[in-house]
């Protein structure tokens, strides 16, 4: 038998389509092999890429993908041909290195493919198959398939380019004819299983496509719905009449329809109002009932429920609810005396803007008018025997709840606010009152506030709130202002935040919530940055649009006003209750309504008989209690029909399981009913009761298919608690959520911590990043709107007016032109400023700002229409004034509506994120939530398939929040709880059941209590009640038993719990009259406190404590108020470490009780009242204190209760009720003693029963009775605080202790004391014991102390090694070795064998010894290693050496490859030095260079200065060599001093150096004779002066500078002519003989040849390097602009792709906008780019080499030479003399550099447009989409021309390299080109010619590569590939990889140019290089250009390598 995916893929489905479909996918064959393979196109699906066909289907995978025929075992018949891999060793893994698709995946994706093929294809009439493949198919893959399929099927149902909204339409238009109704109901029962599947219906992810469906599916109003029901209702039964269906068909199919009928209703709520809805739901109900549906069958109990909510549905719709007839009252409430007075029915409504009688319509947060109202507020009862404007009791009790809850969270807030904005009215100036009265309320004004800075943050406006500093931190500094705000709780996130003002003469309010609290004093604004000035960021409360304009208008107007913060109203907390409330009440919805609502009966009934869960009405089914039964291996089934009074049962279980009866009984109550209540007074075991229930529960939850177990608690510690049970049971698939877990092993379990390994699916993750992409598209246009708002408010100028004038008053705008009627311009500011001027300075009366001539608006705006300039100044003031108010308008509503797109945007990626967490949650066993929690996560867990809530504490969750609870898919709801313990926590006393006026309201009633105690007339509920208790011991219990719980018992293990160390008895009351202090009115605390009851319980602690048995983790001390809990804390803090629970904190905070208040009264507190902590015993480390309210679900062994209030008057207050008198009196284990005043209390009835059982046993009294461990007789009374310092200092008696020391047998001179304290007593007799085995006595004071070691000193002590040793203290002359000898010796340290000197004990041979002598080796900078050998040198894990040198600390020192500097920096291992930045050196007489030394400086042009009478002067340029000969006569001149001068001739005179007079004469200055400077004689050999201040004769130092090389020298040693020096290179820059300082040009002009032709050389050295480096700079801008490319190609691609899967196959105008905006902003980034490259290569143009500039000049000064010649002979031999100057030999590497980037960047930019040309080609466009610089087709030819010209140039220069990478360059483009054309079938003859040249180049560069330049081999092959790739066709697409390699090889720009430090060479093709220190390479090396041997052997240079000395210094 076929299964059912063979079913729907039928063999038909292979074949082609017609229609739109099969047109579609034929479009994109047109590739080889398409048809043959067999393989079609599929556009439509946006995940399978694998098989997608056409051109561009495989760019991605390119070469490296397996060819298919290979892949299908088949042989392929292109053969080597073919592109793709035949290597089936890579078949498993895909392209992108992933792991290719398991066969079940591949499986999956063709069945999803095949199914969506179906709806790619119209539907035809008839189709009955297709319709049947495509239903059953989508059920298939919902059922089976995986998530991602899951998620795409209701995206491609719902999508525009699929045919699903047509084959719907088709399924529900479908008519039955003879014999066709099972045919009819078979086709429609799989689409409403998908319709109705929990894949569809729970995924948040798609509820957007569900919605959508669910709309079409109705139609409008539920046109195209209801019918279709109809039709199938009546199809249902008569196929089910002639037996045609079965019974579980019929079943099922009426759920489906019930379902989806629901949900129709409640996603098109319009669908509600159709006329013919009721009569279907009475139709179907109808059939349910002839049918015969068993009425205990779940199917019965579903289609009742779906019934009743969809009828309330349209009963809510119509106005019409039903009506229920109300009966009389029969009987009284049991706890609470109710008016049985009928009352007048009050209908809410029209009192104000947000008073209505439907709640749905109810605004949450009150409105402005809502809280100015005087109306009192409508409350209704919960009295249901009162007449009620709602009939029906579900939704009377869903309205009345809603109302008493939001009324408890704003009573209060509305009538201080009323009260305040009233007083504001009144007298606007109370606003800046930095004491504002808000009454009663807890709140914390702030005032002078204003708002500023307004902005948009994802999904919601922010703004920033500024107001003044809290007046206790402007003096301190803002690391303390921070902490304050940090630990404070004000202006916490989500605080619900008011800003008052009075703005246009009225009082108005703005609610906000704080949005982040920043408290950094670093950021510009912030709690803590200004010391006067606070700012906090908020976001609007509401998304109204009123309150967004207000906002804007606060903000623009900068309108002062108050902030006022409500620390209690946490908007999430109760948002998420009362909308939920609400959707119930739209719905009709509420869960188990026939036990939450029990109807009335007139006479009295039995109590109800509660259902099993639905899950377990099946006739098989048995809960399986193995789990929990005592004997491993035992089996125990238990059947859900059992009933509780089945006393055989209970006992059987009872025996078999650790459980007591009263637990069994819970336990069988709890399984068997399905809305059970378990009620478990104190120390009960209820905890361990559900741990057991939630055991039965997980035994049986994939057989019933329950889902999670939720868990709800009302605080976190009982949830913690609870879920640490079950982990410690071996129950490991919990989630808790919420963030306030305290518990280190539930850490580990937290919803957000488990999400984090969830993945997001392929469809998520593309609705994630589309949502991201729209968000950013909306915050771009919010923050436009925004800023032009402030702008216009602030600036109405003509900049922010224009625009407006021009669009709505044309007229007006034209009067403003700056063109008159005659064309004549006006220049100077625009005429609407000087028209407007005049308004902006005059200031106006504002009672007379309007003079008689204005009058109206439209007259004004009639009046400037026909001439604006004839307005008066008061008459343009108001119209601009007016056209800002409409511009306000315009933009605020602008602004709304895109915000509110963001918001719906924002709530789709919650969704998504939601969706994440509902599928975690799903997989849980247990879900842990409190009330809190589930509150916030209410959305989430609505659609988490669980079918058992177990709620704990019930007793404390008020009935709102325990209704939220009731989740759709609930079955089974348990509540575990106390009634009779606390109740609900509320915020309005006065709807509070222990409040008079709180009677008819009595919120704080639980649900638990309710139906526990029962209504008046209405069926009690069964409650099944634990009753062994094992905490208290049998005085304690006795209490609550005998006034509470009458059958509560004592377990055995409690009977014999030991008695209180320390106190005579185990309960005691302390009574006492000391009075109360009242509440404190200056800090606004309404809390009490009795100072004696601090001084007293601090007593008693210490004395219980000081016993030494219990620590003061086992003692708690509770009170019912704040204000004495805070004093205790305060009194308690300096001797216990006080532990409060963040409840109690929370207390604190809202009744004005914090850390200030504390260290208030700390300080106030008396001195003498102090008692510092015990010194002999630390008391403890924790101490718990807490309120009564706190303290709940917890005990201790010792209860200390302080009970505050003592009055005259006897009022109690809190403690007045029994629920806190319960539980105050059941916390505590062994002992309780109660501090208080019998008097006051006796007045509460049960306080009075408690007083006469503690009476009766003695145990009330005015003192406590202590109990003194050692003298049991000894009788002590304390009845004050210090009677206990008096009576038992130390925790015992008066006495002296009789005991004997232990330790030294001395009597204990203590008094008496507990047997820990006489531990740890110290003796302080003196000591007695000697030392052995020296005899010495003891030397410490007292016998208490320890002896320690023998301290005597000892002299001349003889040690080991043969040293004395003196001041040894006895005890180490036991043990001599253990002495170490300090002489110094020397020793010879093992490995190094260095001789080292130290202390006589020290080992060297140890490995810790570290040898100290300095490491001495060279490292590889040249400098020593400062390291030492012990610390170089070392072992590895492995005991084998290592060596590691430390890093040298000297300064580098290397000589610098462009100047002759040193490197300053510290030395850096060898590497680059980089540039150099001391200042440049050189200068002549005319000028100086400013520059830094790496900056190359411009050569002097200036005619050379040098000349003598004998040889005459220069002619050449400053910088130039000179082409004078020097002259070698001495210099004729006359010094100051009289004598001629000896220095030679044409030199500056050697002032100070006379031969005759001077003090150098003892100066060597001949290097020849080594004579000194009085041994020669100056006329022979006349001396030269240099700029360092040293001198030498002219002889010595010509020859030392080489003069010869540039000099024609005769025999005698004259210069007789000039060398030529232009192929010649510079050996280095003349230098000093003594200081090696350079000779300078301005110092000594006789060595200028040899000088300027090194300088000119350093020049040009500088030039070289400094362009390296910005080439450098401009290739890494190149990368990024190739990235930059590459990711905004994706942004305009992408769209395109999307669009081909589009039926028409083309682009919006709004991504035709989108795709033209990036494009223009990426012509802009490419054209800054190409800009700063063309200024790099003019700026390195030969004409800007300093060489070249030389060279002008001086070809300028020989021309201006010949020039004066008196002849034209002699004119035209100069003239022939200068153009013989040899030509300028140019290194052209840094230019030819920069044209190469210029045209790699070109390649980038025109590959790009290629690419998205051809993606563009693919689609069509209304319109054409233009590229910013050109189309790709225009500027390819520019391209190919300016590449063919660099090539050329290339050769000449020998930089083969780089015409290799452009002839890359060009191959790539052409083919580009190629393809370009064809598929356009445009200049294809050009594209051939292009295509014909590239492989021309090819060839050529091929074998240019043979030669041996840098990178040689790596081009080669990127050559060939890309010969290669010139083959294929030009429908062949380049694959990503094969571009890659081609670019991988590409490496041109600086690399190889320059470097900065080194030896400079030059190969014989002249390219400039440089190497490392070592002078020459060890191996032969090439030229990294043109590939010439460089290198050689032994550092000898090949033949034609010169040295480039010039490049050097």
């Amino acid at each position: 038998m076929a299964t059912p995916r063979e079913r729907w893929r039928g063999s038909n489905l292979g074949g082609a389509f017609g229609g739109r479909g099969g047109n579609r996918q034929g479009a994109g064959r047109g590739w080889r092999g398409g048809d043959s393979r067999g393989n079609r196109a599929n556009r439509g699906d946006r995940w399978n890429t694998r098989d997608r066909g056409g051109r561009g289907g495989n760019i991605q995978h390119g070469g490296s993908r397996l060819c298919r025929f290979i892949e299908q075992g088949e042989h392929c018949r292109y053969g080597d041909n073919c592109t793709y891999s035949h290597d089936i060793s890579n078949r498993n893994k895909q392209p992108n290195g992933k792991l290719a698709d398991t066969p079940e995946q591949r499986r999956e994706r063709e069945d999803y493919n095949s199914w969506k093929r179906l709806l790619k294809r119209p539907p035809t009439p008839n189709d009955t198959r297709t319709i049947e493949l495509l239903w059953n198919g989508a059920l298939t893959i919902l059922n089976e398939g995986d998530r991602d399929w899951k998620q795409m099927l209701p995206r491609d149902l719902d999508a525009e380019e699929n045919y699903g909204r047509e084959h719907i339409k088709t399924l529900l238009s479908m008519v039955s004819h003879t014999n066709g109704r099972a045919t009819f109901v078979a086709l429609a029962q799989p689409f409403l299983s998908v319709i109705t599947h929990p894949a569809m219906l729970d995924c948040l992810s798609v509820d957007t496509f569900v919605r959508g469906l669910y709309n079409f599916i109705s139609g409008n109003n539920g046109t195209r719905a209801v019918p279709f029901f109809q039709n199938l209702c009546r199809n249902l039964a008569d196929a089910y009449c002639e037996s045609n269906i079965p019974r579980t068909s019929l079943e099922t199919t009426l759920i489906t329809m019930l379902t989806s009928l629901r949900e129709i209703l409640k996603r098109e709520q319009r669908a509600a109002f159709h006329d013919e809805l009721p009569d279907l739901i009475n139709s179907l109900q109808n059939l349910m009932e002839a049918t015969g549906i068993d009425d205990a069958s779940p199917a019965f109990q579903v289609i009742v429920n779906q019934c009743s909510e969809i009828r309330a549905i349209i009963a809510r719709a119509s106005g019409l609810l039903a009506d229920v007839e109300a009966s009389n009252i029969d009987g009284v409430s049991t706890t609470v005396v109710k008016s049985t007075y009928p009352r007048q029915i009050i209908l809410p409504g029209g009192h104000h803007d947000n008073d209505n009688g439907d709640i749905t319509k109810i605004k949450i947060l009150p409105t402005e008018d809502e809280i100015r109202s005087d109306h009192p507020e409508f409350l209704p009862s919960t009295d249901l025997d009162q007449p009620y404007f709602l009939n029906d009791p579900v939704a009377r009790h869903l309205d009345t709840q809603f109302r008493l809850l939001r009324h408890d969270i704003f009573g209060e807030l509305k009538e201080a606010l009323g009260g305040l904005i009233n007083t504001i009215t009144d007298n606007p100036t109370f606003l800046d009152n930095s004491k504002l009265s808000l009454g009663d309320m807890r709140a914390y004004p702030y005032t002078k506030a204003h708002i500023g800075y307004v902005s948009f943050n994802r999904s919601h406006v922010e703004a920033h709130v500024s107001f003044n500093q809290h007046h206790a931190l402007r003096k301190k500094s803002a690391p303390d202002r921070r902490k304050w705000w940090e630990d404070s709780k004000r202006l916490e996130e989500g605080s619900l935040l008011c800003f008052v003002s009075y703005i246009n003469n009225k009082s108005s309010l703005l609610f906000l919530t704080v949005s982040e609290k920043c408290t950094d004093p670093k950021a510009s604004y912030s709690l803590s940055s200004h010391d006067h000035i606070a700012t906090i960021v908020t976001k609007l409360a509401t998304r109204n649009q009123g309150d967004l304009e207000l906002l804007i208008q606060l903000s623009c107007q900068n309108t002062r006003g108050a902030l006022i913060e409500f620390p209690g109203i946490l908007l999430a907390t109760f948002l998420p209750i009362l909308e939920n409330l609400q959707n119930m009440h739209r719905f009709g919805r509420l869960p188990f309504r026939q036990w939450i609502l029990p109807d009335r009966h007139i006479i009295s009934a039995k109590p109800l008989d509660i259902l099993p869960p639905l899950y377990a009405r099946g006739q098989s089914f048995l809960f399986q209690l193995d789990s929990i039964l005592k004997a491993d291996g035992d089996r125990l089934f238990f059947s859900p029909s059992v009933s509780i009074d089945d006393v055989a049962s209970i006992d059987e279980l009872e025996a078999r399981t650790s459980l007591d009866r009263g637990q069994c009984l819970a336990l069988v109550a709890a399984l068997t009913r399905e809305f059970a209540f378990i009620q478990g007074p104190p120390g009960t075991g209820k905890s361990y009761l559900g741990v057991q229930l939630m055991r039965v529960l997980l035994a049986c939850k994939e057989t019933a298919d329950l889902g999670p177990v939720v868990v709800v608690c009302y605080t976190n510690h009982a949830l913690d608690q609870f879920l640490e049970h079950l982990i410690e049971i071996g129950i490991e698939k919990i989630i808790r959520i919420g963030g306030q877990s305290k518990s280190k092993i539930v850490e580990g379990k937290n919803l957000r911590v488990v999400s984090q390994g969830e993945a997001k699916t392929k469809s998520e993750r593309y609705l994630v990043a589309k949502s991201y992409e729209e968000l950013g598209n909306k915050e771009r246009l919010i923050t436009k709107a925004l800023g032009s708002l402030h702008a216009t408010q602030k600036r109405p100028d003509w900049a922010n007016l224009r625009t407006y004038l021009q669009r709505r008053y044309p007229r007006i705008f034209s009067q403003f032109s700056r063109f008159d009627e005659d064309g004549y311009k006006t220049v100077g500011k625009e005429p609407f400023e000087v028209w407007n001027q005049g308004t902006k300075s005059k200031v106006l009366d504002e009672n007379n700002s309007l003079d008689e001539s204005i009058t109206t608006y439209q007259e004004l705006v009639h009046t400037a229409n026909r001439n604006i300039h004839g307005l008066s100044t008061l008459e343009r003031r108001r119209l601009v004034e007016h056209w800002v108010q409409e511009i306000h308008e315009d933009k605020t509503d602008e602004l709304f509506e895109l915000v509110k797109d963001s918001h719906n945007i924002h709530e789709q990626l919650e969704d998504i994120h939601d969706e994440v967490d509902r599928r975690v949650l799903q997989t849980a066993d247990v879900i842990g939530v409190t009330t809190t929690g589930l509150a916030k996560r209410i959305s989430v867990l609505q659609h988490v398939h669980c079918k058992v809530i177990i709620c704990e504490e019930a007793g404390e969750v008020m009935e709102p929040h325990m209704i939220s609870a009731l989740l759709p898919s609930i079955e089974h709801f348990i509540q575990i709880g106390d009634h009779q313990q606390l109740r609900p926590q509320i915020n309005n006393h006065g709807l509070s059941l222990e409040s008079r006026q709180g009677t008819p309201y009595q919120l704080d009633r639980s649900q638990f209590e309710r139906l526990s105690v029962g209504e008046p007339g209405r069926p009690s509920f069964p409650v099944a009640q634990l009753n062994v208790q094992r905490r208290m011991r049998p005085e304690i219990s006795t209490l609550i038993r005998t006034t509470i719980y009458p059958r509560l018992i004592d377990h055995g293990t409690i009977k014999n719990l030991p008695d209180v160390v320390g106190m005579r008895k185990n309960v005691f009351w302390l009574d006492h009259k000391n009075t109360e202090e009242g509440p404190d009115a200056d800090l606004h605390q309404k809390s009490r406190s009795n100072d004696w009851e601090v001084d007293m319980t601090h007593a008693l602690v210490r004395h219980i404590v000081r016993q030494g048995v219990y620590s003061s983790s086992g003692i708690a001390v509770l009170t019912p108020y704040t204000g004495q809990l805070q004093k205790l804390r305060t009194k308690m803090r300096s001797d216990f470490e006080i532990v409060l629970s963040d409840r109690d904190e929370e207390t604190l905070a809202r009744d004005g009780f914090n850390e200030e208040t504390a260290t208030t009264e700390e300080d106030q507190t008396s001195p003498g009242n102090r008692r510092q902590p015990l010194e002999k015993k630390k008391l403890s480390e924790f101490l718990r204190i807490a309120t009564v309210d706190n303290f709940q679900g917890e005990e201790s062994k010792i209860i200390i209760i302080s009970l505050v209030r003592s009055n005259k008057e006897k009022k109690v207050g809190f403690l007045k009720t029994t629920n806190r008198i319960n539980v105050l009196l059941s916390r505590a284990q062994h002992g309780m003693y109660l501090i208080g005043n019998t008097d006051t209390y006796s007045n509460i009835s049960m306080w009075a029963q408690v007083i006469r059982m503690l009476e009766a046993t003695d145990s009330v009294g005015n003192a406590f009775g202590l109990c003194c461990p050692r003298h049991t007789d000894t009788v002590m009374q304390a009845s004050e605080p210090l009677d206990f310092e008096k009576l038992s200092p130390e925790g015992g008696c008066q006495l002296s202790c009789d005991r004997r020391l232990i330790d030294c047998g001395h009597k204990c001179q203590a008094r008496c004391h507990s047997d820990s304290m006489h531990a740890v007593f110290k003796c302080p007799q003196p000591c007695q014991r000697l030392h052995t085995p020296c005899n010495h006595g003891c030397q410490k004071q007292t016998c208490g102390e320890d002896c320690g070691l023998c301290m005597v000193i000892l002299g001349n002590v003889y040690l080991p090694c043969n040293h004395l040793k003196d001041g040894v203290p006895c005890y180490q002359v036991q043990d001599l070795g253990s002495i170490k000898c300090k002489v110094r010796v020397e020793k010879q340290v093992p490995g190094c064998n260095h001789t080292v000197e130290v202390p006589c004990f020290q080992d060297v041979a140890t490995p810790s010894f570290k040898c100290p002598t300095a490491c001495g080796i060279n490292l590889a900078c040249g400098h020593r290693c400062p390291g030492r050998c012990g610390r170089c040198n070392g072992k590895d894990a492995d005991l084998s050496p290592t060596v590691k040198h430390q890093k040298c600390t000297k300064i580098c020192g290397r000589c610098s490859g462009t100047c002759n500097h040193t490197c300053r920096s510290l030395c850096h291992d060898g590497t680059d030095c980089g540039l150099c930045f001391a200042p440049c050196e050189v200068r002549c007489s005319h000028s100086r260079c400013t520059l830094l030394c790496r900056q190359s400086c411009a050569p002097c042009v200036e005619s050379c200065t040098w000349s003598c009478e004998h040889k005459g002067a220069c002619e050449m340029p400053c910088a130039a060599p000179c082409n004078r000969l020097p002259c070698n006569q001495r210099c004729s001149k006359t010094l100051s001093c009289g004598h001629r001068c000896p220095g030679i001739c044409g030199e500056v005179c050697a002032e100070g150096y006379c031969h005759q007079c001077s003090n150098r004469l003892e100066a060597r200055v001949d290097f020849l004779e080594m004579k000194s400077y009085g041994e020669i004689d100056v006329d022979e050999t006349p001396v030269v002066v240099l700029g360092c201040g040293h001198f030498f004769t002219a002889e010595s130092l010509d020859g030392h500078l080489g003069m010869s090389e540039v000099y024609e020298v005769d025999g005698y040693g004259e210069f007789t002519g000039l060398k030529d020096v232009s192929g010649a290179l510079a050996q280095s820059i003349p230098c000093c003989p003594d200081c090696k300082c350079p000779v300078r040009q301005f110092a000594t002009q006789r060595y200028n040849r040899v000088i300027n032709r090194a300088v000119i050389d350093e020049m040009s050295k500088r030039f070289l390097a400094t362009g390296r480096d910005e080439l450098r700079e401009l290739e890494q801008r190149i990368t990024e602009l190739e990235r930059s490319l590459g990711t905004t190609r994706e942004e305009v691609v992408k769209p395109i792709r999307q669009a081909k899967t589009h039926v028409t196959s083309s682009l919006t105008e709004a991504k035709i906008m989108e795709i033209a905006r990036i494009l223009k902003e990426r012509d802009a980034e490419s054209r800054k780019l190409e800009g700063a490259l063309k200024m790099f290569c003019n700026s390195v143009a030969d004409k800007h080499q300093p060489a070249q500039k030389l060279h002008d000049a001086t070809v300028h000064a020989a021309r201006k030479v010949a020039a004066a010649a008196a002849t034209v002979d002699a004119l035209i031999a100069n003239l022939t003399v200068v153009d013989a100057l040899p030509a300028l030999t140019r290194d052209r590497r840094v230019i030819m550099g920069g044209r190469m980037v210029q045209i790699k960047t070109k390649f980038f930019i025109l590959e790009d447009k290629f690419i998205i040309a051809q993606a563009l080609k693919s689609i069509s466009t209304k319109t054409s989409i233009k590229f910013p610089g050109g189309a790709p087709g225009l500027l390819a030819v520019p391209f190919f021309k300016c590449c063919k010209n660099f090539i050329n140039e290339c050769k000449v220069e020998n930089l083969p390299k780089l015409a290799v990478e452009v002839s890359l360059f060009y191959a790539s483009i052409a083919r580009s080109f190629e393809s370009f054309c064809q598929s356009g079938k445009i200049n294809l003859e050009k594209a051939a010619i292009h295509l014909e040249m590239a492989k021309q180049l090819l060839e050529v560069a091929r074998e240019v590569c043979k030669q041996p330049f840098q990178k040689a081999e790596s081009l080669r092959n990127a050559v060939e590939e890309s010969i290669r790739q010139m083959k294929k066709q030009w429908y062949e697409e380049v694959t990503v990889e094969e571009i890659n390699a081609i670019k991988a090889a590409m490496v041109s720009g600086s690399q190889g140019i320059a470097t900065h430090s080194g030896h400079w060479y030059n190969c014989e093709n002249g390219h400039p290089f440089a190497i490392g220190e070592c002078g020459m390479p060890m191996e032969l090396a090439r030229c990294p250009e043109c590939g010439a041997s460089v290198g050689g052997q032994n550092h000898t240079a090949v033949g034609g390598v010169s040295r480039a000395m010039n490049m050097e210094n």
